[in-house]
């Protein structure tokens, strides 16, 4: 644990298992000239590839832990219990920040701009990058009254998405014991959330006032190529770069060719009212 006027130590999160593995690279060189360049980190990397796991040496700065690769959508909907079944690597870290499979990083990134450093502040998500422009009753919140994810219409102020969460390790780790623990009664019940994991993170985010939220333009989608300022990518899955998206799901074996990719993927009309809402919904985020 870092003194109060030391340099802050924190915990990264990455899963990389199956076909996802794909994508370690380009997470972690770019975490490593980008994210937090005035802290101390360190990785935890849960991935089943053999390959990785022997290279354990190569990284001075990784813990590899060995994770089986769950099928889809539990390898997401149970993520909080992979990390809670470790938390013993990152306990003494001051803060610890989960980050998704398919994140690159594209500018400096400092403890300033991602971590939750006012006094009211815990916790840090941010908004999902295509729908935060919305209103809230068009936002996707599980909407089953049965489900511990269940949103009432006319409820929240944000939609989160999953692929970026963290904060002060401790409140990491009581947010990680709760989403768990609700999500496996939805199982119990029969019961997957609409989008799993982060079904159940907007379900505790609600009415809370301790989440550092972070600007609407901090992320983008490799494709939103008017963002021009986002610090952070999402890579596109569909990509034929990476097999598609059903490849790296396995759920077939065949990779998407770069004529398929270019055929579903023809650049679509400039969607000037989407851009303009995006922006204009932006301004009150400042």
């Amino acid at each position: 644990m870092s003194d109060k006027d030391s340099t802050p130590s924190v915990a990264i999160l990455y899963i990389a298992t199956g076909r996802y593995t794909v994508f370690w690279e380009y997470f972690y060189q770019s975490a490593e000239n980008f994210l937090l360049p005035d802290c101390d980190k360190h990785y935890i990397l849960f991935t089943d590839n053999t390959e990785l796991l022997s290279q354990q040496g190569h990284y001075s700065n990784v813990t590899m832990i060995e994770q089986e690769a769950l099928e889809w959508p539990y390898i997401t909907l149970m993520r909080y219990e992979i990390f809670l079944k470790s938390s013993n690597l990152f306990t003494g870290c001051d803060y610890t920040f989960f980050f998704n499979g398919n994140t690159e990083f594209l500018a400096y990134i400092y403890k300033d701009d991602l971590l939750p450093l006012k006094r009211q502040e815990n916790l840090t998500f941010y908004l999902q990058p295509h729908i935060f422009h919305k209103r809230r009753d068009k936002f996707p919140y599980e909407r089953n009254i049965e489900s511990k994810a269940y949103i009432p219409y006319g409820k929240g102020s944000f939609y989160f998405a999953g692929g970026i969460v963290g904060g002060n390790t401790k409140n990491f780790l009581d947010m990680c014991d709760i989403l768990n623990k609700n999500a496996k009664i939805d199982l119990e019940n029969n019961i997957i959330a609409k989008w799993h994991d982060e079904s159940h993170l907007n379900k505790f985010a609600l009415d809370r006032d301790d989440i550092k939220v972070l600007p609407p333009y901090f992320t983008k989608g490799e494709n939103e190529y008017w963002k021009n300022t986002s610090k952070l990518m999402f890579s596109d899955k569909t990509h034929y770069r990476f097999g598609g998206h059903a490849y790296l799901r396995s759920e077939t074996n065949e990779k998407i060719t770069p004529s398929e990719w270019k055929k579903n993927n023809a650049k679509p009309r400039r969607r000037f009212t989407y851009r303009f809402k995006q922006y204009f919904k932006s301004l009150f985020f400042r």
